[in-house]
């Protein structure tokens, strides 16, 4: 019994210790608009339901790929800043028109005669894979009390459990 009980006591550490060092990698990987980006690939998290096709809860990989493979029509995720409220939401458009500037930047108009720098788009619909609910748990995870409870408090509660360790092993040497 007590084998057992060590095994599933490791596995459930090394479970616990797999999500804590995704989700610290998840959240270094932050960008100017708190949204995860590892390499070309954009981790969006839908809060609600306000982009056509998705659900909240939804974990949305998006792929970023050259302003060249964007074309009229294709449906583009990109970054809406609004200057008055200091906040920036992630949008879904159909583009209509696009304009090559220079060799790294392309100007896209929106339905709505919008236009946006390539700079805040994200990626194209075609090049994104939907996880339904994992974004929801992701969303938790990724908060700040709960990155607190999960990760740094166990840390702080090890590290003085360590000095306190410490304490005693120095407290016995000075005794003999």
């Amino acid at each position: 019994m007590k084998g057992f009980l060590k095994f599933f006591g490791g596995i459930m550490v090394t479970i616990y210790l797999i999500i804590v060092i995704i989700l610290t990698v998840f959240m270094l990987n932050f960008n100017d608009y708190n949204v995860t980006v590892l390499g070309n690939k954009t981790y969006i998290l839908m809060t609600d339901e306000k982009l056509e096709g998705y659900k909240k809860g939804d974990l949305l990989v998006v792929e970023k790929k050259s302003n060249d493979e964007i074309n009229i029509g294709d449906m583009i995720f990109f970054y809406e800043t609004d200057t008055v409220k200091k906040e920036v939401n992630i949008n879904l458009g159909k583009v209509i028109n696009k304009r090559r500037i220079t060799d790294t930047e392309t100007t896209f108009t929106m339905e709505g005669n919008v236009d946006f720098s390539s700079e805040y788009v994200i990626g194209s619909t075609k090049d994104t894979k939907a996880y339904n609910g994992i974004g929801g748990v992701l969303s938790v995870l990724e908060s700040r009390w709960v990155f607190l409870l999960l990760v740094v408090l166990p840390i702080l509660f090890i590290f003085l459990y360590e000095i306190y360790a410490i304490a005693l092993e120095v407290k016995k040497q000075l005794k003999n």
